[in-house]
């Protein structure tokens, strides 16, 4: 009886952080959607997507656009402004030979990879805990009495696939 009432408290424990940003919204704009970030300060949202210069014709010097869609203002998307493209969510890519290697300017050491496969959906993958993901949303859970650029973070959650199975992994910067 004692184990299993151990293991519901475990089981219930592991399960908060994932409960903690249950009812968020999810971008409205999907075309092109890589991946998106969201965190416990209120529910705008960043959006990374394919940047497209023409009709369907990625932009080989600039592939990831990262725009906000701003839900306390009906929704509105709107360009990152400029503290938030330098210090933020701003993204830096180069390109490789089987795609680009990117990093989100607040996080430099997290290397992102953007594939664009012929005839398939282009994805970015991250390794996290030694684990290949396919990216599809980050959860950033920032601590309590910090706010502008002196935000500390108390971790970061990676959603994604791993060998087509969701998987959630926890980074603790």
């Amino acid at each position: 009886m004692i184990r299993i009432t151990c293991f519901i408290i475990l089981m219930f424990l592991a399960g908060l952080p994932i409960i903690a940003q249950e009812g968020y919204p999810e971008p409205s704009d999907k075309n092109g959607l890589l991946f998106y970030i969201q965190h416990n300060r209120g529910k705008n949202t960043f959006f990374y997507s394919l940047n497209y210069r023409g009709k369907h014709q990625l932009d080989q010097d600039d592939p990831i656009k990262v725009q906000r869609e701003l839900y306390d203002e009906d929704g509105a998307i709107k360009p990152l402004s400029a503290v938030q493209r330098a210090f933020a969510y701003g993204i830096s890519t180069k390109k490789r030979q089987h795609g680009y290697e990117a990093a989100i300017v607040s996080m430099p050491s997290q290397k992102l990879y953007l594939f664009t496969p012929a005839h398939k959906p282009a994805y970015v993958e991250t390794t996290v805990n030694g684990k290949a993901i396919r990216l599809k949303r980050i959860f950033i859970k920032q601590k309590d009495g910090t706010s502008g650029l002196g935000t500390k973070v108390d971790y970061i959650l990676f959603y994604g696939t791993h060998n087509n199975k969701a998987v959630v992994e926890k980074l603790i910067p």
